[in-house]
């Protein structure tokens, strides 16, 4: 995914500056919660955030995890609908946070913002829609593998990545518990799909995962 942060360029830089309120949260602190008020667009300056939702008790689903120069929680703002889901720091993190008014002032007057808008929105489209078959149709196998087939797309990364996720991070994306999500990147590894090495996993050829996952 194209980081705004990273793209943009320094006139738009200096306005969203200008705009926007930056604020640290410390690591599993909520910077929303699901149905609350969608006031500000986030943009991660610094860190890491996940999108959570809790379909059951004690059971928490990872919709989408956000890191420097992304932003998130687009759709909300623009429509002014509720937070669907809850947002939470997965480590120290700064945000700058754009509050809605000046959100869509900046879609009116930046094409550059609103092209990036545009962009981000067909990219969370296809995501979620292939998360959605992912979790409908896959074995514990096909949903693990292409959890660690996204991490690295989204980096654009096709050998030697490095998985920094912690296992129960990978189940909860992947919509299975952390016990069998072991246990499938074990089976993965002993396959020499993956790599696991001083406990973190590392996939060195995605192309050869992808096609066992085909």
């Amino acid at each position: 995914m194209k980081k705004l942060l990273e793209i943009a360029d320094s006139d738009f830089l200096a306005a969203l500056q200008k705009l926007a309120r930056r604020k640290s949260y410390s690591e599993n602190q909520i910077i929303f919660s699901e149905g609350d008020k969608s006031d500000f667009l986030p943009i991660v300056e610094r860190g890491k955030i996940k999108m959570v939702r809790y379909p059951d008790i004690d059971k928490e689903v990872i919709i989408g995890i956000f890191e420097s120069g992304e932003m998130f929680a687009v759709p909300p703002v623009f429509d002014g609908d509720p937070y669907p889901s809850t947002a939470v720091a997965m480590e120290e993190t700064t945000l700058l946070l754009l509050y809605r008014k000046d959100f869509l002032r900046l879609l009116r007057e930046s094409s550059e913002f609103s092209f990036a808008v545009i962009a981000w929105m067909c990219e969370m489209l296809r995501e979620k829609t292939a998360t959605i078959k992912n979790l409908a149709t896959a074995s514990p196998e096909q949903r693990v593998g292409n959890v660690l087939l996204r991490l690295a797309e989204k980096e654009g990364a096709e050998n030697q990545f490095k998985i920094l996720l912690r296992r129960q991070d990978i189940a909860e994306m992947a919509g299975l518990t952390t016990e069998t999500t072991i246990r499938v990147i074990r089976k993965l590894a002993e396959k020499d799909l993956v790599k696991i090495v001083h406990g973190k996993i590392i996939l060195e050829q995605a192309e050869r995962l992808r096609r066992f996952l085909s």
